[in-house]
């Protein structure tokens, strides 16, 4: 189903990006620009770290909703079934 496939993508886009990350790197020597630096490799380990978390949510989600889709869909072809 469509909407498997697009849980499972999104769960596995959470992994392969969840390995690629070690933590905040060291700030490379950059002169009176070091801090700087720092700040900026600081907040792209943070939005990486919440973009792995999204994209496990979202793929959770998307899990769920496929899910209740097959239970309706199942339920509204019996209803369908009982009355002819």
């Amino acid at each position: 189903m469509l909407l498997e496939s697009i849980s499972s993508r999104l769960r596995r886009s959470s992994e392969m990006l969840g390995a690629t990350r070690a933590g905040t790197p060291a700030a490379p020597d950059a002169g009176e620009a070091t801090p700087i630096f720092a700040e900026l490799l600081s907040r792209l380990s943070e939005s990486s770290a919440n973009l792995v978390a999204g994209l496990q949510e979202a793929g959770t989600l998307v899990a769920e909703a496929s899910q209740t889709y097959a239970a309706r869909d199942a339920a509204a072809g019996r209803t369908i079934d009982g009355a002819y």
